[in-house]
C-alpha cells in the first residue's frame, strides 16, 4: 500500500506541472503558427500599429517559452516564475476589460497561485542547496499563498449565481482549503468540483461550441490547469502554517513528549 501511494505521489508531482503549464504551452504554439492573425489582432485592440502588434506577439512568445523551459528543465524554476508572471501582467495590463476587472483579478490569482505551488513543488523535488530546509518560511510562504490565490476559483463560481447545490458546494470548499483544513481530501472534492462545473453543468456548452476548435483545446488546457494546481496542493498539503500544520505540530510534540517520558521512566528503572 505504501508502495502505491508513493507511485501515485510521483506521479503526480511529475505530470501536475505540465498540467499547469498546458494553458501557457498552448498560448505559445498557436501564437507561433498564427503570428500573423494574432499579431494583427493585437493591434487592434490596442489601436497601434500592426508592427507593433508583431513585436509584442514575439516577445510574448519568446519570454513564455524562456519561462516554461526555465521551470520544466532547469533549477531556476524562481526565474522562470517571475518571468512568467512579469508577462502576465504584462498582458493583463494592455488587454483587460476594465468593466470586467474584478472577474480578471481572480482569474489572474488563481493562476498565480497554480504556478506558486508549482514552483513550491519543483523547490521540494529538486532540493536546491539555498532551499535545503524544507521548513523554510520562504516555502511555508509560497504554500500560503498559493493556497490562498487558488481559493479564487470558489469566488468566481459564487458570483456566477449558479444552482444552489453548487453554491453550497463553493462555500464547502472555500472555507476549508483557505484555512488548509484537510488540504488531500479537499482538493481531491475540488477535482470532482472542477470536472462537474467545467464539463457536466451548464458550462458544458463552452466545450464543443465554438467555431474555432482551437477555443475547445484552449478550454480543455485551461481545465488541465485548474486539475493540475489542486493536484500538487493535494500532495503537498497546507504547510506549516494551516490548521493541519497546526495540528501535525501538536502531534510531533505529543510524541515527543511520550518518547521523553518513556526514555525517564527507561533510565529510572
Amino acid at each position: 500500500m505504501d508502495n502505491f501511494k508513493y507511485i501515485v505521489r510521483h506521479l503526480v508531482v511529475n505530470i501536475s506541472p505540465y498540467l499547469v503549464l498546458s494553458s501557457y504551452i498552448l498560448d505559445v504554439v498557436y501564437a507561433l503558427f498564427n503570428i500573423t492573425n494574432v499579431g494583427r489582432t493585437r493591434a487592434v485592440v490596442l489601436d497601434v500599429h500592426v508592427a507593433f502588434g508583431y513585436m509584442y506577439t514575439s516577445f510574448d512568445i519568446i519570454l513564455n517559452t524562456v519561462a516554461i523551459i526555465l521551470i520544466m528543465f532547469t533549477r531556476k524554476q524562481d526565474s522562470g516564475v517571475t518571468i512568467l508572471l512579469i508577462g502576465r501582467v504584462i498582458h493583463r495590463i494592455l488587454f483587460t476589460l476594465w468593466t470586467m476587472f474584478f472577474y480578471f483579478l481572480l482569474d489572474d490569482a488563481f493562476d498565480v497561485g497554480c504556478i506558486l505551488i508549482l514552483l513550491a513543488a519543483k523547490i521540494r523535488q529538486n532540493k536546491r542547496h539555498e532551499w535545503a530546509n524544507l521548513d523554510s518560511w520562504k516555502l511555508e510562504l509560497l504554500l500560503l499563498v498559493g493556497r490562498l490565490c487558488m481559493c479564487s476559483i470558489f469566488i468566481v463560481w459564487l458570483d456566477e449565481e449558479a444552482s444552489n447545490i453548487f453554491y453550497i458546494i463553493s462555500v464547502a470548499l472555500l472555507f476549508p482549503l483557505s484555512l488548509g483544513l484537510s488540504c488531500q481530501i479537499f482538493s481531491f472534492l475540488t477535482i470532482c468540483a472542477i470536472l462537474y462545473h467545467d464539463i457536466f453543468s451548464n458550462q458544458a456548452s463552452f466545450v464543443t461550441g465554438w467555431d474555432d476548435s482551437f477555443l475547445s483545446v484552449e478550454y480543455f488546457m485551461v481545465m488541465f490547469s485548474k486539475l493540475g494546481g489542486f493536484l500538487l496542493l493535494s500532495v503537498l498539503g497546507g504547510g506549516k502554517w494551516s490548521i493541519d500544520g497546526f495540528r501535525n505540530r501538536k502531534a510531533e510534540k505529543r510524541d515527543q513528549k511520550s518518547g521523553y517520558r518513556l526514555m525517564k521512566n527507561q533510565t529510572t528503572a
